[in-house]
């Protein structure tokens, strides 16, 4: 089980726990398989992140690199790498940060 990005979240995967939207109602139960349509749901709701069955957020990553241009996304790692050289790279949330920066970037230059 992982809590993964919306965007990584692919049709026919199933839910570890509950989606809830900001004021706790849910929005879908855990062990439900995500549709289409739920997906829409989520980015609707403002809903960012869910908690998925069977799945690590490792290999959610190494998937999307994968698909990526190699050279592009060493380009672009090591330009983001230099905005974060004070930054405390062991940090979790820096770690993470820095991940989501890099791919906004890789994808924001391979589309135009």
């Amino acid at each position: 089980m992982g809590i993964i990005n919306l965007e990584d979240i692919q049709v026919g995967m199933v839910l570890a726990g509950d989606i809830r939207e900001r004021s706790g109602r849910i929005l879908l139960a855990g062990g439900s398989e995500i549709t289409e349509k739920h997906l829409r749901v989520f980015k609707m709701w403002g809903i960012t992140e869910a908690d998925i069955k069977d799945v690590e957020k490792a290999a959610i990553a190494a998937n999307i690199v994968a698909r990526l241009d190699p050279s592009l996304f060493q380009n672009v790692q090591s330009q983001v790498r230099d905005r974060f050289c004070l930054a405390d790279m062991e940090h979790p949330f820096i770690e993470e940060l820095f991940r989501l920066v890099t791919l906004r970037q890789v994808r924001h230059r391979s589309r135009g």
